[in-house]
């Protein structure tokens, strides 16, 4: 008797794979006690059969070459289950679609037609060829699985094969069992979205060698470690007592990322063992997730508890000398309780794009802490909303956090969530009062002369609100003779890095940071002062932010500028509102910033054009919203192909790095690709094309868009054509 195998390199028997993948689905019936135990039922004759299409004498040969899916003779065993009818065809087109969905499988699925012969009838021999090992092998294990998955001394005993088995087996139905999906799909959405996503689960995460999902071990006893309870501040205790969803307002440094996670423990479900909620910190910005990432990996210790999901996470994990393919697979998986991520990760799963079910499912009762609210545009904010809307349905809790947001967002976050609210008293929001407000009458183009008139202490941060207009600055005070250096997001991402551990490491060794608006978020180094373009006033406080980051009480003056550039109105629209911030300031010109007065400035920065803003983030929730209803489980939809029009970003690689790129290829070192990355606006990428041709092309050995323009280490990528073509 042959015996069979479920991977290879290195080998796996069918039923080891199976026995892993069950212990992986026991762990999360465990954990995950929202899920209904018939959905678990469900599920565990899934993966008992899901593989079974491994057996064919053609995969067993050689599955490179075999070329046909064995999930499709997998779910011919689905015949021989004693259910109702209605969970068999849950059960078969859970199986069916483990691997690609009802339309990547559509001219596969067998559909007979009378006289007419079917691949699938001689692939169903070739797994006949194995009958023995299915019969002497497997069979004579499924009652033990049964009684160890369900706990029983009797277990069910759903799954036998009759006598005629092989026969049925030959005439298995997949007519009826796609008419019954087109007709049923919207009564068992759910059951098949959750079905489809915890089988894909426990299959993925056996196949990756686990046993189990990880729990978070308690977290207020971790926190206590590092910040004793006695320490802790007012809103930091009321959060870790307010159960349901929160929004919390505190100023910057507060400690706020310490009053989430209190919140997520006050909310979080309990096995014996530890937590098994799953818990999403998301934030806007990729270099305030890494840093979160670093802050909560220190707290925890343990890499498998604390993921962390972006565009380019898998390479932020090779860069920390973390075992970035392995974390980069799991943090996909329903397998780390605790992920800092963006939201676009999240939406991803409400799009349909990828194994979306699998996300869904990992949302279902999840607690969600949306950190830097502010920062998203008016469709970006709306679709969280439309998000928020489901997930309250689906036991979801959500926590949102802020320094400055304007009143109408709020509002809209009240009206959707139905939070506590919590925020620092006047009095206590005053502490944290770091900055006095200068009003200077001027652009950039006088740098030169402000920085001596106003005798900036040093180091100091110059903001400017574009790329162009920051190397402008920098190519003229480093003329000067100052010790400058340029920061911006038209660095490739390996130039970034290392200016970014440059300031971490040595940021006294220079007078003037010239940043753009990466420094709202990118930058954990604290300046003695800041002269900055004129911008709204949330993003102006987010700059402020970056000097006298730990000195409460002590005052550093902050000098914005009156006059930004022509290429501002491009940045910030509608600009009434940079237009709005600036007579607020100009109110405050020589006075403290103080942070209770901050929620109302920024509110009133947002007056004139709030009902604007307002009018656009509906429309977008709403849109949303629908997109997400109709969201077919087992089928990729348009709503994929909407979401990367969407939010799909544009990274070029400078044609000076071409030869290298080929090196990287040819020495198996792909993932430095990445370093030599520059991402690039579609606006600023349209302009370029406008204004100098067809400088861009796609490499399809490389796989990357190769931007014939010039690149200089010390000012980024320039709109200029680079004369040599390095190829």
């Amino acid at each position: 008797m042959k015996v069979c195998y479920a991977k290879f390199n290195p080998h796996d028997f069918l039923e080891c794979h199976t026995s892993d993948a069950i212990n992986v689905l026991k762990s999360m019936r465990k954990a995950f006690p929202w899920f209904s135990g018939g959905l678990w039922e469900l599920l565990f004759y899934s993966v008992l059969l899901h593989d079974l299409g491994k057996c064919a004498s053609g995969f067993q040969k050689n599955p490179q070459k075999w070329g046909y899916r064995h999930e499709i003779l997998s779910t011919a065993f689905t015949q021989f289950l004693k259910l109702p009818e209605e969970e068999k065809n849950l059960i078969a087109l859970g199986i069916l679609t483990h691997h690609r969905t009802l339309d990547e499988l559509d001219d596969r699925i067998p559909r007979r037609i009378p006289g007419v012969p079917l691949e699938f009838d001689g692939k169903v021999e070739e797994l006949l060829m194995n009958s023995d090992y299915i019969e002497n092998v497997f069979m004579p294990k499924v009652p033990y699985w049964e009684a160890y998955f369900f706990g029983t001394v009797k277990p069910p005993r759903m799954f036998f094969l009759p006598r005629d088995w092989k026969e049925r087996l030959r005439n298995f139905d997949f007519n009826t069992l796609l008419d019954w999906y087109e007709v049923n799909w919207k009564r068992y959405k759910e059951i098949l979205i959750f079905l489809r996503g915890l089988l894909n689960a426990a299959d993925h995460l056996a196949s990756a060698g686990e046993s189990e999902i990880k729990l978070l071990p308690d977290i207020g006893r971790v926190i206590e470690l590092d910040l004793p309870r006695e320490k802790w501040r007012m809103l930091q205790k009321a959060a870790n007592e307010v159960e349901g969803n929160l929004l919390l307002r505190a100023p910057t440094g507060y400690g706020k990322t310490e009053a989430a996670l209190l919140w997520a423990d006050r909310n979080a479900y309990r096995t014996k063992r530890a937590i098994s909620s799953r818990i999403f910190y998301v934030l806007p910005y990729k270099a305030s997730i890494n840093a979160m990432h670093r802050r909560l990996l220190n707290l925890f210790g343990d890499p498998a508890l604390i993921g962390v999901l972006h565009s380019s996470s898998t390479f932020y994990l090779y860069s920390s000398n973390l075992e970035y393919k392995r974390l980069s697979s799991l943090y996909h998986k329903i397998y780390t309780p605790l992920k800092v991520t963006t939201p676009f990760q999240i939406m991803k799963a409400f799009f349909g794009v990828g194994f979306f079910e699998m996300a869904l499912s990992e949302l279902r009762d999840s607690l969600l802490i949306f950190d830097e609210i502010h920062a998203y545009e008016p469709n970006v904010l709306g679709i969280i909303l439309a998000m928020f809307e489901l997930l309250k349905n689906h036991g979801a809790k959500v926590m949102v956090m802020t320094a400055t947001l304007p009143e109408f967002i709020e509002t809209l976050i009240r009206d959707s969530i139905s939070p506590v609210e919590l925020k620092a008293a006047s009095e206590e929001a005053d502490r944290f009062t770091r900055h006095r407000v200068n009003v200077v009458d001027g652009s950039m183009d006088e740098v030169k002369q402000l920085v001596e008139e106003l005798n900036l202490s040093k180091p100091s941060l110059i903001a400017c609100n574009t790329v162009d207009r920051a190397m402008e600055t920098y190519s003229l005070l480093k003329r000067e003779g100052y010790n400058v250096m340029l920061i911006h997001s038209r660095f490739t991402y390996g130039d970034r890095e290392g200016k970014e551990r440059a300031l971490l490491n040595n940021l006294n060794n220079y007078d003037f940071v010239i940043a753009t608006q990466v420094v709202e978020v990118s930058l954990d180094v604290s300046f003695e002062s800041i002269l900055t373009e004129p911008a709204p006033l949330d993003a102006l406080i987010q700059r402020f932010g970056r000097v006298n980051r730990k000195g409460f009480g002590n005052l550093r003056d902050v000098y914005v500028l009156t006059q930004g550039s022509e290429a501002d109105k491009k940045v910030y629209q509608p600009y009434s509102i940079v237009e709005e911030s600036l007579d607020i300031l100009k109110g405050l010109d020589g006075q403290p910033l103080r942070e209770s007065q901050i929620p109302r400035l920024v509110s009133d920065a947002y007056k004139s054009v709030e009902g604007e803003l307002l009018k656009e983030v509906l429309k977008y929730r709403d849109i949303a919203y629908n997109l997400f209803k109709e969201l077919r489980p087992l089928r990729k939809g348009e709503e994929e192909k909407k979401f990367y029009d969407m939010f799909r970003g544009l990274e070029v690689v400078p044609i000076k790095f071409t030869a290298m790129l080929e090196n990287l290829a040819r020495t198996g070192k792909r993932i430095e690709t990445h370093r030599y990355l520059v991402p690039l606006s579609h606006w600023k990428f349209f302009a370029i094309v406008s204004k100098l041709g067809d400088v861009f092309s796609y490499d399809k050995k490389q796989h990357v868009t190769v931007a014939n323009l010039k690149y200089s280490h010390e000012l980024g990528l320039l709109d200029e054509p680079e004369e040599d073509e390095i190829l």
